[in-house]
C-alpha cells in the first residue's frame, strides 16, 4: 500500500472519531433537561467575588459620601472614561462632579484599588442595558443611586487589599552566607 493511500486513510480513521466523539456528545445532551434562566423574572445569583459595575459610596455612620475629590481614579483609569473635579472645603475636599462613561470602561478595576477612601467600589451586578449610550454616561447622583440599589461586591477596595500578603522580609546578607558555609 503507498504512503499516500496510508496518510489518506489514518486521516480519515481520524476523522470519523472526532465526529463520532461529537456526536456522542450532542446525543448525550440532547436527552438532559435543558438548564435556562428566566433572566427577569428570576434573579440571578452572582458569587461573593462578582465584580460588575461601579458606583459611588456614602459612609454609613455619617451619611456623607466617601470621595474626597483626589482625583487618582482620574489619573489611573487607562481609557480616561472619569473625570473628577474637586471642591475644596474648610473641613475636607469634595468631589464636585464625578463622571463616568460606562460604555467605554474596561473595568479593570484599577480605580477601586487605587481608592484611599473606598469611594468607587464594584458591584455585583451587571443590569445597566440600554439601547440609548447616553444612558451610560453616569454622573455623580445615578453613581450613588446604583451604590444604594445594588448589593457591593466582597471583594473591592480595603477587603481586597487586606486579601493581599505584603512581601516578605529579605534575609540578611550575613545569615545567608553563613548558612551556605559548611560547619567545621
Amino acid at each position: 500500500m503507498p504512503a499516500e493511500t496510508r496518510g489518506f486513510l489514518s486521516e480519515t480513521v481520524q476523522l470519523v472519531r472526532a465526529v463520532g466523539r461529537a456526536m456522542g456528545i450532542t446525543f448525550t445532551n440532547l436527552l438532559r433537561k435543558p438548564i435556562t434562566v428566566r433572566y427577569p423574572d428570576i434573579p440571578r445569583v452572582y458569587p461573593d467575588r462578582f465584580r460588575g459595575i461601579l458606583a459611588l459610596t456614602y459612609d454609613r455612620e455619617t451619611g456623607e459620601e466617601n470621595c474626597i475629590g483626589c482625583r487618582l481614579c482620574e489619573y489611573i483609569c487607562q481609557p480616561q472614561v472619569i473625570k473628577v473635579e474637586m471642591l475644596k472645603a474648610e473641613k475636607r475636599n469634595w468631589a464636585k462632579t464625578f463622571t463616568l462613561e460606562l460604555y467605554s470602561c474596561e473595568f479593570c478595576e484599577l480605580c477601586v484599588q487605587v481608592c484611599p477612601t473606598d469611594a468607587i467600589v464594584m458591584m455585583k451586578s451587571f443590569d445597566l442595558a440600554t439601547a440609548d449610550r447616553r444612558e451610560m454616561l453616569l454622573d455623580k447622583d445615578r453613581l450613588h443611586a446604583i451604590g444604594l440599589q445594588f448589593e457591593p461586591s466582597w471583594a473591592t477596595g480595603n477587603r481586597l487589599r487586606d486579601m493581599q500578603a505584603p512581601p516578605k522580609p529579605a534575609r540578611p546578607e550575613g545569615k545567608a552566607a553563613a548558612a551556605k558555609e559548611p560547619a567545621e
